[in-house]
């Protein structure tokens, strides 16, 4: 007699044989499914379909009798799963590509139609969406369009399926709708803005893709015309314009953005800061310049101040093209802004500006080291600052001839900052006290160590300097050479040109072959581009790539050839051919990137691979 242990037992034992079995029956399913026999992986999912006939079930299932062309048990199933699941809409779909598969193509209509218009304002978000993108996976973007609409007339927001729907419209290439339909997203609700730039941003490539920006573009400015009230456009249409890197275009709607709100000028503060990065200097002036007549009262002011005179540093100097009376204009900005602002932690940039300037521009060291000490007892300049302003001091100082001073103010500086970038930069200049001393292994001792520097740029300056070291002081006859070339090195920094000319030459006319050649030329270069001799400076550049094209010159030699023709003779069809000799002949240069991205935004669309341009032109002084 059974005991009803015995019998539920029993019933343990049959249940997890069932359900072992289902998991057998499971396995082989999707193996066969896997393996493309669909014929005997419908057996097993016709089994399982009872028990379980979830997607991950459904899916393989539906899939499987497709595959056979067994449309009238595909029909059959897709109506099961419908009752089972009414809120799945996409059965709909599934059921219409069936219809297709047989070319009955109204019924197929009728079936996609029947699943959009199921959509009421009941219907969950995740039904509505899922019809939908079963629509956009077999590429109907027009039904998932009509399905997105459908939802909108039931949705609490005209707006909740708007960017659905614009971006459907991005696929099919319809800018001009997609656009629109994002617009008007913000237009009723501006905290979306945000969001939509970053749509657009995705949608578009506003470097390139000229026609939908222009889209975008007469969009917007047709919206701030027919809505004059509304601020959000100005706003779209400047971050438009700063995303095709027009500034000019941004600052008239950013002016007109501020004017109308009676806001400080805080966007074009920081539209001129953004010129700045993109070395758009004289539009950063424009931007800074209006902030400074909003008036001395306004927030932003000293700052604008501060960054005006920043931006027209760089547009004087890093061209290179400067004349004295630049200088002496320059210099004029800074006294003033000094004298109108006071001395502070605040404007101690200004002061360091300005001794850099007096120092290496207007030949007069000792007034830099001056305002540089002065400003070392102003207080509330924090140690790092400090620091900075210690190592500039020290560069002046060699200018000015008193190299042991600065090295004892270097080592001063490393010894407060050991781990810091500062104590690696100081330590540099330390070394370069001694090379330019002739000290050359206690140099290179201390160039091994900066090596492994935490700071990139100072690792490679090390590097260089190394190596220049270990492959001229060591050879045989070399160590009067190389301690002509360091002198004349320094006399550079000192701003003593001809006396390093003539130092150079003296190496010359010692050895016509040296393993300096390549370097004196390279030095001859930066002095020519110091004293503004564009011509002499392209000759020496061109000698290195002509003379030593398998020398570690070569491609800084390629790449200043490049930036002199691109940026200081605007020629930039010729600086073209220099980047493309980097970008082919030396692969490994870490010039390699930035020459690859100026490349393509410079190079003709139809230049050919073979005849690229001519020869350089001669270029008069």
């Amino acid at each position: 007699m059974w005991s009803k242990w015995h019998i539920s037992f029993l019933l343990f034992l049959t249940a997890g044989f069932g359900l072992a079995q289902t998991d057998m029956d499971k396995q082989l399913a999707f193996s066969y499914y896997e393996e493309g026999e669909f014929d005997k992986a419908v057996i097993y999912f016709e089994k399982i379909y009872p028990e379980d006939n979830s997607s991950a079930i459904f899916d393989p299932y539906y899939q499987s009798l497709v595959y056979l062309e067994d449309f009238k048990e595909a029909h059959k199933l897709c109506k099961k799963q419908k009752k089972s699941y009414p809120e799945d809409l996409s059965l709909y779909v599934y059921d219409g590509l069936i219809y297709e598969l047989e070319e009955e193509w109204d019924k197929a209509t009728e079936s996609f139609q029947e699943g959009i218009d199921q959509i009421n304002k009941t219907t969950p978000y995740k039904s509505i969406t899922g019809i939908a993108k079963a629509f956009e996976k077999r590429n109907k973007l027009n039904l998932a369009i009509a399905t997105y609409e459908q939802a909108s007339k039931f949705a609490g927001s005209s707006n909740m399926y708007l960017r659905n729907i614009a971006l459907l419209y991005g696929r099919q290439g319809k800018i001009e709708l997609m656009v629109n339909s994002l617009l008007d997203i913000i237009h009723d609700d501006p905290r979306y803005m945000v969001s939509i730039q970053s749509t657009l941003a995705n949608s578009i490539d506003f470097k390139s893709n000229f026609a939908s920006v222009d889209t975008v573009k007469t969009n917007l400015i047709k919206r701030t015309q027919s809505f004059p009230n509304k601020t959000i456009y100005n706003e779209m249409l400047a971050w438009v314009y700063m995303l095709s890197e027009n500034y000019a275009g941004a600052f008239i709607q950013l002016k007109a953005l501020d004017k109308k709100e009676k806001n400080d000028g805080q966007r074009i503060k920081d539209l001129g800061v953004t010129c700045i990065n993109n070395e758009q200097y004289e539009q950063a002036i424009k931007c800074f310049d209006y902030v400074i007549e909003l008036g001395d009262n306004q927030p932003y002011y000293r700052e604008a101040k501060i960054y005006k005179i920043s931006a027209l540093k760089k547009k004087i100097l890093e061209r290179g093209t400067y004349t004295d009376e630049d200088l002496q204009e320059l210099k004029q900005n800074y006294t003033e802004s000094i004298n109108q602002l006071g001395k502070s932690a605040y404007t101690a940039q200004l002061y360091r500006e300005l001794a850099y300037l007096e120092g290496y521009y207007l030949d007069n060291p000792k007034k830099g080291i001056t305002i540089l000490e002065d400003l070392l007892t102003v207080p509330g300049i924090n140690k790092k600052v400090q620091g900075e302003i210690k190592i500039e001091l020290g560069d002046l100082m060699v200018v000015d001839e008193r190299i042991w001073d600065a090295s004892l103010l270097f080592m001063q500086v490393e010894k407060d900052f050991k781990e810091d970038k500062i104590g690696h930069l100081a330590k540099f200049k330390a070394a370069q006290v001694f090379y330019y001393a002739g000290d050359f292994d206690y140099a290179q001792g201390q160039l091994d160590v900066l090596k492994a520097s935490t700071s990139k740029l100072i690792a490679n300056d090390a590097m260089e300097l190394s190596m220049l070291i270990t492959d001229n002081y060591n050879m045989d006859t070399t160590q009067v050479t190389m301690q002509l070339f360091a002198a004349a090195d320094l006399l550079i920094k000192q701003h003593k040109f001809d006396a390093a000319i003539q130092k150079f030459d003296s190496i010359n006319a010692m050895y016509t072959y040296h393993s300096l050649n390549d370097e004196i030329l390279w030095k001859k270069s930066e002095i020519a581009l110091q004293e503004q001799n564009i011509t002499a400076a392209i000759e020496y550049l061109e000698e290195i790539v002509k003379t030593y094209p398998t020398d570690i010159l070569a491609d800084n030699a390629l790449y200043e050839l490049a930036q002199i023709y691109d940026y200081r003779l605007n020629q930039p069809e010729v600086a073209a051919n220099y980047y493309k000799q980097i970008i082919f002949n030396y692969q490994g240069s870490l010039f390699g990137v930035q020459s690859r991205k100026r490349y393509r935004e410079i190079a003709p669309s139809n230049s050919s691979s073979d005849d690229i341009w001519s020869e350089p032109p001669h270029i008069e002084n």
